[in-house]
């Protein structure tokens, strides 16, 4: 998966989301220290352990930017999707699929969003789904498409927000809905509706029916 930047130019979108993930991460880092301070100056024990526990998820989510892996990296540039269609040059970011908003462990499915040649695929290795098999090699044969369709026979949900930051496509009568933040991502508000809103826009602008 590669950054989405235009070619010689700013991607809007991108730099939108990652001034979000910048003002929510300096948000829960002042939460943390505000803890450790509230502790080391008398507070309630009672506070320690989720001072830790909140530490320990802002520190996971500094290092997914630091190490640019965050959904915010794959934001879709203005036209990237048209582009992708007139230059032949295909988009592919990494999502979750399952059916139904929060959907369980068993029907979240990790994989990647494909876009190319006029047509949106989502596809997954079931092996990968498997925390005893992730770490071996990857049979090109395992690999499951769950839906692989021309734009203009998606119908499109509500126009992801803050509260509802997923893309809902409804495909021959199946609702897929495709989240682009990982778990326990604080983010996933306000920095996955924006990534999530990019699809949606383009994807209507390629000819999918509004819901």
């Amino acid at each position: 998966m590669t950054d989405d930047t235009t070619i010689g130019r700013t991607n809007p979108v991108q730099s939108k989301a990652r001034a979000r993930r910048g003002m929510i991460l300096a948000f829960w880092w002042g939460i943390v220290l505000l803890g450790l301070f509230a502790v080391s100056s008398g507070g309630p024990p009672v506070l320690v352990v989720p001072v830790i526990l909140i530490g320990i998820i802002v520190a996971s989510n500094t290092i997914i930017v630091i190490r640019g892996t965050g959904p915010e990296q794959q934001a879709l540039a203005p036209g990237r999707l048209a582009r992708a269609d007139a230059e032949e040059d295909p988009v592919a970011v990494t999502a979750s699929r399952s059916p139904k908003r929060n959907g369980s462990e068993r029907t979240r499915r990790a994989g990647v969003l494909h876009y190319e040649r006029r047509r949106l695929r989502f596809t997954y290795y079931e092996t990968l789904q498997k925390r005893t098999s992730a770490s071996g090699p990857i049979d090109p044969t395992d690999e499951i498409t769950v839906f692989d369709t021309s734009p203009r026979d998606i119908e499109l949900g509500p126009r992801p927000t803050a509260l509802r930051p997923a893309l809902s496509l409804t495909i021959d009568g199946s609702l897929h809905v495709i989240e682009f933040s990982p778990a326990m991502d604080l983010g996933a508000g306000v920095v996955g509706a924006i990534v999530a809103g990019a699809w949606f826009d383009q994807l209507l602008e390629l000819g999918a029916r509004p819901g």
